[in-house]
């Protein structure tokens, strides 16, 4: 269907063609397809923004002055495209072989060639906007290998985009692994629905938290101190080595020193088994043969470990039961014990099917050294296997990435996030980063995700930002981002067959499960009574102890 001509051509991609009136409401919307006649094919272009124009009225400027007003009606609708990509007669090709010239024929794409274009991916992510009878897929290598971000404002879908990616690759590849990151308990659900679906939060209150909202009991999660690198056990701690540099002086040290005492070769971040006791008995050492002068900062660092050791919600990481019988459990000398135990430990996320770290709850600076310990143990061990010439391709997604990666502060996250958008392609890691504060992120993480599906975003900050970090991202497709409704995204890049505004599944509507971190029906709950609750062992730390401890007193303790 004819439904204009090209008017002008500026660039190398975008085009502005003049729409007959009876034909616009065709192209009513952002996200329309039209196509040209090019080099004996068809080149293909998304509409991305509208000027429509009443020349009468802008002529006159009184509309109240004009009789048969309504009857007349000389208007101007002139639409810009932005080219994607033409069909060489065998398939669908990215770029654009020429550009259209002034005065060509402009027809509307129908739904059956979009359809062979944009259906025949591996993930069923949702269906066009202006065509919703057209499915639209992603590319799963593209997907993986050139890494993906989501982003959106807060309620924007954004979760429920990752979820309909999850639940696809869960559906149709059964031997996948992906690891996912969950800050706030978000997928959890999904347990219900799959079975390979693994959830692993920190035993205690945050374990009980989880199993309470959603009746789905968790896996223990330990990640011992002994795994952890002198840039994590400072975040615990909250030192920024940037600024705390003699309290980090310290630190290193006697991490160098707890581990040595195994393994003579031992660097501060080698994983060799250590226990958290040993390392403060160091520090308390030191701490003794300096009495003769002053030195707060050590006071100040062994402090901060004393109340590192007595917070009952960090035992999966100060007081890992299961991991320090597994070490004892193994014979040999190190290093290799300590390896065998740590890749035991983290080698159980790298079973098929898709593992969710729940860390809802949890304190941010534990959220962030906790997730940082387990990427670099996950990196670790797949680039090994790689080298070994066994590989695990694995899809890593971290939620609420800016809180792991931020731009322009210190975290011991961020170092290792950006190694894997760069350099996880070569070992077969994948990495999907999902944000609602895309400005806050960082931007050299954000460069490096070659698929954008953004949700809607309304200011203006995060849409220059996005615009400045994303490649084959126009201003003119940012711009219309604050214009989507719930649901529907602008998906963009390497893992999708062309750009398009999509409108997402629901993820409840199709798997009959819903996600968490659903708000809150304030109109219901403040209309009908709330029972009571028994709190107390969800606010309360965990009281169990070791079982040496309990037979402990103060008195023998003080003595």
């Amino acid at each position: 269907m004819e439904v204009g001509r090209v008017v002008t051509v500026y660039g190398q991609s975008l085009l502005r063609f003049a729409v007959h009136e009876d034909k616009l409401g065709y192209l009513a919307r952002p996200g329309a397809y039209v196509k040209v006649e090019a080099s004996g094919g068809w080149s293909y272009a998304m509409v991305v923004s509208f000027n429509l124009l009443d020349e009468l009225y802008r002529k006159s400027r009184i509309v109240e002055e004009l009789e048969g007003y309504p009857e007349i009606r000389p208007s101007r609708n002139e639409l810009v495209a932005m080219l994607v990509g033409y069909y060489d007669g065998k398939g669908f090709v990215r770029g654009v072989p020429e550009l259209p010239r002034p005065g060509q024929k402009v027809y509307l794409a129908d739904g059956e060639e979009l359809a062979r274009f944009v259906g025949s991916g591996d993930i069923a992510i949702g269906r066009l906007s202006q065509n919703p009878e057209v499915r639209y897929t992603l590319s799963l290598d593209m997907l993986c290998s050139r890494h993906f971000a989501v982003l959106a404002m807060t309620g924007a879908g954004k979760s429920n985009a990752v979820a309909v990616i999850l639940g696809e690759i869960l559906e149709k590849f059964p031997y996948s692994r992906v690891v996912v990151v969950d800050t706030h308990n978000e997928y959890v659900p999904l347990a219900e629905k799959f079975d390979r679906v693994r959830v692993l939060s920190p035993a205690g209150r945050i374990a009980r938290l989880v199993e309470a909202r959603y009746g789905v009991k968790p896996s223990p999660l330990e990640v011992p101190i002994w795994t952890l690198g002198l840039e994590e056990i400072a975040g615990l701690l909250r030192l920024d080595p940037t600024r705390a540099t003699k309290q980090v002086m310290y630190l290193r040290g006697a991490l160098q020193e707890v581990r040595r005492a195994r393994y003579k070769y031992a660097g501060a971040d080698d994983p060799i088994y250590f226990r958290a006791e040993e390392l403060l008995g160091y520090l308390e050492g030191l701490q003794k043969s300096s009495r003769q002068r002053y030195d707060r900062s050590l006071d100040d660092l062994v402090l901060k470990l004393e109340m590192l050791l007595e917070n009952s919600e960090l035992r999966y990481v100060t007081r890992p039961r299961n991991s320090d019988r597994l070490y004892e459990g193994l014979g040999g000398e190190e290093p290799r014990r300590s390896v065998e135990a740590y890749m035991r430990v983290y080698g159980a996320l790298l079973e098929p099917g898709v593992t969710l770290i729940a860390l809802g709850g949890l304190a941010s600076d534990a959220q962030v050294s906790t997730a940082a310990t387990i990427l670099k143990s996950l990196w670790r061990i797949i680039t090994a296997s790689v080298l070994a010439g066994k590989p695990q391709p694995t899809l890593l997604v971290v939620e609420e990435a800016h809180n792991y990666a931020p731009q322009g502060r210190w975290s011991p996250a961020r170092e290792i996030l950006e190694k894997i958008a760069k350099e996880g392609r070569k070992f077969g890691i994948g990495l999907g980063v999902v944000s609602q504060r895309p400005r806050e992120l960082s931007q050299t993480l954000l460069a490096q995700c070659g698929t954008l599906i953004a949700l809607r975003t309304a200011n203006p900050r995060d849409q220059e930002y996005i615009l400045g970090s994303m490649e084959d991202v126009m201003r003119e497709m940012v711009e219309g981002l604050s214009g989507l409704v719930t649901g529907e995204a602008l998906i963009s890049g390497s893992a999708a067959p062309l750009p398009g505004i999509v409108r997402i599944d629901s993820f409840p509507e199709r798997y009959g499960v819903n996600l968490g971190g659903k708000d809150i029906d304030w109109r219901a709950a403040w209309s009908t009574p709330q029972p009571k609750a028994d709190l107390a062992e969800y606010v309360l730390g965990e009281p169990e102890e070791e079982e040496e401890e309990r037979k402990t007193s103060t008195i023998d303790k003080f003595l």
